[in-house]
């Protein structure tokens, strides 16, 4: 928010702060140039989001003949999910969050989306008790980081 007419711009959730030109604060110099820990989160997305859109063109193209309908949307809906999650690792990258809440969000991802694929892929049906494991910990992934804006 703008911060009167003294040209400062602040964002409380990175901590950065537009002087001039430039930024400084959790990022320096660019939004460009994340801080390691915000790093780590703008790289899990990034990786997140790549295999998520391979993902979802493999389940397009390869499985719509193989798979049923149902098993299908199982299927969309892990990669759904998976893209959920790389865009809020992204948004959470770039606003210079790392921590717990990044960790929840991902670890949650993996295991919500992963149980999906591994359902399909392999008719192990009783892996189906395991995707809300994931979704639980997206969401206190989620919860954690409102908390956390909350105090600021």
């Amino acid at each position: 928010m703008w911060a009167g007419r003294s040209g400062s711009l602040t964002s409380p959730g990175a901590g950065l702060r537009l002087e001039g030109d430039h930024y400084t604060g959790a990022m320096t110099s660019s939004l460009l140039t994340p801080v390691p820990r915000a790093s780590r989160a703008l790289a899990a997305g990034a990786l997140w989001g790549a295999l998520g859109i391979a993902l979802g063109a493999f389940g397009a193209h390869a499985l719509s003949e193989r798979l049923s309908a149902a098993d299908l949307a199982i299927f969309e809906t892990g990669v759904r999910y998976q893209m959920y999650a790389a865009l809020a690792l992204l948004a959470l990258g770039t606003a210079g969050y790392g921590g717990w809440p990044v960790r929840l969000l991902l670890l949650g991802s993996v295991i919500f989306s992963l149980s999906l694929y591994l359902l399909v892929g392999l008719n192990v049906r009783w892996l189906g008790a395991v995707t809300p494991v994931g979704g639980v910990l997206m969401i206190a992934g989620l919860v954690w980081l409102g908390l956390l804006n909350l105090r600021r």
